[in-house]
């Protein structure tokens, strides 16, 4: 459900940009943005221990916060050197395009065995 609400998210907004009829297109994107927003924040919990969740937690934040700093002057900076707003719209279409991919990579990576010194000895 993720991947697939995150694709249609990125649709939503590739639609929104190219000027399709803003109102439907808002209220369509409404109702899609918000379905993965509990299971990207479930994620940490899956990998972290009980001993390292506060810390762990800390840091998802503390990242997540910072990108939300970070990712709006960006995109207002591709609007200015683009000559268009919608870059802006484009940057977070580009983002939401990768997020299936990150999520291949973090779900491959909880599958991997855990190497222990044994192993790599």
């Amino acid at each position: 459900m993720l991947a697939v609400s995150c694709l249609a998210f990125a649709a939503l907004v590739l639609v929104l940009w190219r000027g399709s009829e803003t109102l439907p297109t808002l209220v369509a994107l409404g109702l899609v943005c918000g379905l993965p927003a509990g299971a990207i924040m479930s994620l940490p919990a899956r990998v972290l221990e009980p001993t390292t969740r506060a810390l762990g937690m800390g840091l998802f934040y503390t990242v997540y916060y910072a990108t939300m700093l970070v990712a709006p002057w960006l995109g207002g900076k591709l609007a200015l050197w683009a000559g268009s707003a919608g870059a802006a719209l484009g940057l977070g279409s580009a983002t939401l395009l990768a997020c299936p991919i990150l999520l291949w990579g973090f779900e491959r990576r909880l599958l991997l065995p855990e190497r222990t010194i044994a192993q790599v000895n």
